[in-house]
């Protein structure tokens, strides 16, 4: 890993600063932190009165905080956020229209991934609170400068959403900003997916995710195959793929996908057996939709050790709440699952892990 983070550090020596951001945001989406954090704390270094870099960088702690299951990093990130916000405002203080737009993209950004974060956390009144902020200025950004494309993903993301609220909280569009329409939403996430400059693939994403949920399941298959063939080995995209194909009801080939999130994750998620429990977890839900109820107890049960071994963390609970449901559903099954079936089973998984 070392030789690796030497050879980034020379070959960016000559690098601009869009580039080391770009390179910056690539290594994300690969799950190379450690270099992507490189390249970001060089674009900091090459230009510390402009806000991009900070963002990004606290971007990338908010994708190794979702991916690891660990909240370590929260300080950090907040710290960025607001030297994001408020390097922005200098630039939203410029006479240049396309500079005050910047401002005020990188401005809401920040506050975007705030509030996103606090919703995490399940502080509710302070996610509200930043997301509406954070609304308010992405608004602005089109009058300024209709060009900067990055801005219609959280634009598209909210309209999608506003129109998709639950009948019992329509009343809440009334406190909130004016939003288009659904079809409207989908359209702004894919302009940013065609034509953004740094967030193609998180639009891309997004959008696999969106039209998953909305019916439009096929397209959401085929953009989720194309980041898994683009990524490979990314535990966040397969994901994603997963859940494509679940809304689809291809669960055989959703099976499929977990097994290699599974196999991801013990590889590279070693000490977090939080991360294990749900990959199991995920895989075991697969197994007693196809019916094959040996299968799902088996991988239930590994999930609920691994989950043992796991941190207090308010994941946890909640995990263990689904695994206590799932195992009440096959509880009449293990009577006749006795201690041969389970060595057979080792057995299999042992060959399909060679």
């Amino acid at each position: 890993m070392l030789k690796i983070i030497v050879v980034i550090l020379f070959c960016t020596q000559t690098e601009t600063y869009k580039s080391l951001l770009q390179d910056g945001i690539e290594f994300g989406y690969r799950e190379k932190y450690k270099e992507s954090l490189t390249l970001f704390n060089l674009a900091i270094s090459k230009n510390p009165k402009y806000p991009a870099a900070y963002l990004y960088k606290a971007a990338l702690l908010d994708l190794y905080m979702i991916d690891f299951t660990d909240d370590s990093k929260e300080p950090e990130f907040f710290k960025l956020l607001n030297k994001a916000m408020k390097l922005s405002d200098n630039l939203i203080k410029s006479e240049n229209k396309k500079e005050k737009a910047k401002g005020y993209f990188f401005k809401g950004s920040a506050l975007m991934y705030a509030a996103v974060r606090y919703g995490r956390k399940k502080s509710y009144i302070n996610a509200a609170n930043a997301a509406i902020r954070a609304i308010k200025i992405l608004m602005k950004v089109p009058r300024y400068d209709s060009t900067l494309y990055d801005v219609y993903l959280p634009l598209g993301i909210y309209s999608y959403a506003i129109n998709k609220l639950p009948r019992g909280l329509k009343f809440l569009k009334a406190f909130l900003p004016d939003a288009k329409s659904k079809e409207e939403g989908i359209r702004m996430i894919e302009l940013a997916m065609n034509k953004g400059r740094y967030v193609k693939i998180l639009a891309k994403d997004a959008l696999a995710w969106v039209l998953a949920y909305d019916g439009q399941r096929e397209k959401s298959i085929k953009l989720a195959k194309e980041l898994v063939k683009e990524y490979p080995g990314t535990r966040a995209f397969n994901w994603t793929l997963a859940y494509a194909l679940k809304r689809a009801g291809r669960w055989h080939e959703a099976e499929v996908v977990h097994k290699v999130i599974l196999y991801l994750t013990l590889r590279d998620q070693r000490e977090y057996p939080y991360n294990i429990a749900l990959a199991l977890y995920a895989l075991s839900i697969c197994e007693y939709v196809l019916g094959r109820k040996f299968y799902s107890i088996f991988y239930l049960d590994m999930a609920y050790a691994f989950l043992k071994d796991a941190r207090d963390i308010p994941e946890k609970k909640y995990l263990a709440k689904r695994i206590n449901r799932l195992n009440e559903r096959l509880e009449r099954y293990r009577r006749i699952y006795n201690n041969m079936q389970k060595q057979e089973l080792v057995k299999e998984l042992h060959d399909y892990g060679s």
